[in-house]
């Protein structure tokens, strides 16, 4: 059984730690609540963070990059096992986060010890429900691919116009699997990134990243052959690029690469084990753009 008190300090910790996740800053003065020894599990159970500073940064990094419209908790659900105790609740999110208005519900739970006869919070993690996303609307909308020039121009200027790309890897059987990835080289998104991307538009070079614990990856380093295919169906243009695909281990490259906000994937940052960065370097190229089908020459 849960005494009263006990639910009421475990409530006003959490929502102290809520209070500055809605704000985006006061994260360094939220370290006496975490014990020295806990850990925040990412969201999939796919990688975790250990100690205070390294929590506090994975909330801040996160944080800060987004703005809060709306955050409501619900279902409390408090439990204690001697110097333990486990809290569970539903929360409902309205945020947005490079000009998409992100609407999520789920669960939320937090482990607590008793340290020094004061809880503190030893282990945390979101158990993700439902999610909607579409475009802010305090942004305005995108210009939209622009049909203009020649046909490795349309086809750069596609690149950089496009929110998702779409990478194919053959299992061990040889059959394929479609991912939808994030298009680094969206400049709307990763403005950051163009000069990065300029380096490399004469072979359409593609960087990629993903979690090195995933699938793909594994699908990867057992047969590198891949392609990746970029849209606009409303332009009626679209085109392949396949070749083979490299796990970038260059951790300049990585550095470069690296967005600040992308802790909530890659809790331990850049030089973590998880986060990975994948390159693609087209052998072929073809597609369609609007009247009839083209195929190009790769430098």
């Amino acid at each position: 059984m849960t005494q009263p008190d006990t639910k009421t300090q475990l409530l006003r910790i959490v929502g102290t730690i809520n209070d500055a996740c809605v704000r985006g800053t006061g994260f360094k003065g939220l370290a006496p609540l975490f014990h020295d020894a806990a850990a925040v599990v990412t969201g999939g159970f796919t990688a975790c963070v250990h100690g205070p500073n390294a929590c506090l940064k994975y909330y801040e990094d996160a944080c800060s990059q987004m703005r809060f419209q709306k955050f409501i908790t619900c279902e409390e659900q408090v439990e204690t096992f001697g110097p333990t105790a486990v809290l569970m609740y539903k929360y409902n999110a309205v945020w947005e986060h490079q000009g998409k208005q992100h609407e999520t519900q789920g669960h939320e739970v937090f482990v607590f010890v008793r340290d020094g006869g004061d809880w503190k919070v030893a282990w945390r993690t979101l158990i993700p429900g439902s999610r909607q996303t579409q475009v802010a609307s305090s942004e305005s909308p995108g210009a939209g691919l622009q049909i203009s020039g020649d046909v490795p121009q349309i086809c750069l200027n596609l690149m950089t116009s496009t929110s998702a790309c779409y990478l194919t890897t053959l299992d061990a059987d040889g059959l394929p699997y479609t991912d939808g990835m994030n298009n680094l080289r969206y400049a709307r998104q990763y403005p950051g990134l163009v000069d990065f991307h300029a380096e490399y538009n004469d072979g359409l070079t593609v960087f990629m990243t993903t979690g090195m614990q995933s699938d793909k990856i594994a699908r990867v380093r057992a047969n590198p052959k891949a392609s990746v295919y970029f849209c606009d169906p409303d332009q009626i243009v679209g085109f392949m690029l396949a070749g083979e695909v490299e796990i970038v281990q260059d951790q300049q490259i990585k550095n470069r690469l690296w967005q600040k906000g992308w802790t909530m994937y890659y809790p331990n940052g850049p030089e973590g084990p998880e986060y990975g960065i994948i390159k693609l370097v087209p052998r072929v190229a073809k597609g369609w753009c609007q009247t009839g089908p083209f195929v190009l020459t790769l430098k």
